[in-house]
């Protein structure tokens, strides 16, 4: 919808009852002015980017759209059970490949009337969670993509084998459990098609053990908080191994392990 467009369009039809995540790769902007400085670093932003492109598609099924810009990207689908269980999918499918690449995500996961478009992205849903992600005092802080109360209803409307895609991270805040692919993981049965995830693990365990040896200040305690989750989720299952700094990286992983959601998408 275009400018003219939106002037001769009530203002109800343009804002509709949407899913909205407003997502912020931490750190990606630092990664760009250094690879200004330093053109060597380049090929690290277009294997970031190209994550992106991989991790998430447009899904005409639910209306589901997408924007990037700087080191933002906002998602957003109909609100119904299937545009829920796709934006669930994507944010996951999104912060998985990132983290094999030492990237963090965090974001804000709310419902409400928005407009999204090729041309526009506005409405109330968006405003808060852009909140979500940004604010001192009510926001993720740490990376994570932070859940509205409205999604969390939807959420556990839908039954206890949705709720466990969440974690609760302090009384009445939950966020995409974004490690639930390793702490759901069990070496058997061994089937054709299933994803091997010892690799990936390895991978995402040295990142975070070699966050907490060198990181310093806000970005150390978000490291912090990356291995209290992910001992308290994944390590606790007793599967894979838990992190902390007085682990020195093992660098063994043969390489990332990638998810891929372009099949589902279409041009608009």
């Amino acid at each position: 919808m275009g400018v003219h467009e939106i002037d001769d369009v009530e203002p109800a039809s343009v804002c509709i009852d949407r899913y909205v995540a407003f997502l912020d790769l931490l750190g990606f902007k630092d990664e760009v002015e250094q690879a200004e400085r330093a053109p060597a670093r380049w090929p690290r932003i277009q294997e970031v980017l190209r994550l992106v492109k991989d991790s998430l598609c447009e899904a005409p099924t639910v209306d589901m759209r997408l924007t990037s810009f700087s080191d933002c990207i906002v998602i957003s689908a109909a609100r119904t059970a299937l545009g829920l269980s796709e934006m669930i999918a994507s944010i996951n499918a999104l912060t998985f490949n990132l983290l094999q690449y030492d990237v963090l995500v965090r974001g804000g996961f709310t419902a409400g009337n928005a407009h999204h478009d090729k041309d526009f992205v506005f409405g109330t849903a968006v405003n808060r969670a852009y909140l979500l992600e940004s604010d001192r005092e009510i926001g993720a802080r740490n990376p994570m993509v932070l859940v509205s109360p409205e999604v969390m209803d939807d959420v556990k409307g839908l039954g206890e084998a949705c709720v466990a895609w969440f974690q609760e991270d302090g009384a009445g805040r939950w966020f995409v459990h974004f490690l639930m692919c390793y702490a759901s993981y069990t070496h058997e049965p061994i089937y054709a098609g299933k994803v091997i995830m010892d690799d990936p693990a390895q991978r995402v365990r040295d990142f975070i053990c070699h966050r907490l040896r060198s990181d310093q200040g806000r970005v150390l305690e978000k490291a912090e908080w990356l291995a209290t989750y992910w001992n308290r989720a994944v390590a606790s299952q007793g599967v894979f191994a838990e992190v902390n700094a007085s682990i020195e990286p093992a660098n063994t992983s043969r390489g990332p392990t990638i998810m891929m959601r372009r099949i589902v998408g279409s041009a608009r």
